[in-house]
């Protein structure tokens, strides 16, 4: 029984264990998958966007990911969240109007699939509903999550 233990305090230690390689905000996400959220762009319109996925990637030392175009090699063990989201067309005029879009579900999708960062893929965002995300959805994060697995693909 004490062998059992120990071995589950190393096993739970060990999958919670994070390095310093990724910065801590790119392994925390305040949002879930089919959470809709309202941004204001630079233009002064709203959009409505889904969290589609959000993925833990382990990336074991030596292993490297590609961000913004260029390629990072991990120092150490460590893991980063990589949020899928669709991201709506700027069609809106007030917050007000776009947190009725999204509810109702009349909203158009002008980037069907963007894999991000956590720190990015959160700012200016404001949580306003919540609908299931559906498999018609998710063939562009398929796609992209393929290449990515294959060293093909990045992250913004």
């Amino acid at each position: 029984m004490r062998y059992l233990v120990l071995f589950l305090l190393f096993f739970v230690h060990m999958a919670t264990y994070a390095g310093d390689f990724f910065p801590s905000e790119y392994k925390q996400f305040a949002f879930k998958e089919g959470d809709l959220l309202v941004s204001k762009r630079s233009d002064g319109k709203f959009s409505v966007n889904k969290i589609l996925k959000v993925d833990r990637f382990d990336f074991k030392k030596g292993s490297a990911i590609n961000i913004q175009g260029r390629s990072f090699v991990a120092t150490e063990d460590d893991y980063l969240l990589i949020v899928s989201a669709a991201y709506g067309d700027a069609e809106f005029n007030s917050f007000e109007e776009a947190r009725a879009a999204a509810k109702t579900g009349k909203w158009t999708v002008k980037l069907s699939h963007a894999p991000n960062r956590t720190p990015g893929a959160a700012e200016g965002q404001v949580l306003v509903g919540h609908a299931p995300v559906t498999e018609p959805e998710l063939v562009g994060y398929k796609r992209w999550r393929a290449a990515f697995e294959k060293g093909e693909a990045g992250v913004f």
